[in-house]
């Protein structure tokens, strides 16, 4: 998944590239190939940082989070939590549909396979 890095007062290094690169790892591993594309906005200000983050998923999902903090470990970490979050909780949505759409509404209920025992006049 690649991801395109804009900075706003701030220079983007190979560095903050890696750093980048590295968090969302994870993130790319639960979405796979549903990720349509990757933005990230990096700015700074007098030693603080703040980044916000924008994943647009397959189905017109769009996942954001913003984060900032005193180092861009701690901004770019704070977005990539708060995105992946989001994808957890988008994941097992898909996932629930999936699986009520695999089973037929009516067969295999209780009621309608158990024969009616109170007819059996005594």
């Amino acid at each position: 998944m690649g991801c395109r890095l804009t900075g706003r007062h701030a220079k983007v290094t190979d560095e903050l590239r890696d750093l980048v690169a590295r968090r969302m790892a994870p993130l790319e591993r639960l979405l796979g190939g549903t990720v349509v594309s990757a933005d990230m906005v990096l700015s700074s200000e007098r030693n603080h940082y703040q980044t916000e983050f924008v994943v647009h998923a397959r189905g017109d999902h769009r996942l954001h989070g913003v984060g900032d903090g005193n180092s861009w470990q701690i901004a770019v970490g704070a977005a990539v939590d708060k995105v992946m979050h989001q994808a957890q909780t988008l994941k097992g949505k898909w996932q629930a549909r999936r699986r009520h759409s695999d089973s037929v509404p009516g067969e295999g209920s209780d009621l309608a396979a158990a024969p009616d025992e109170t007819t059996h006049g005594d």
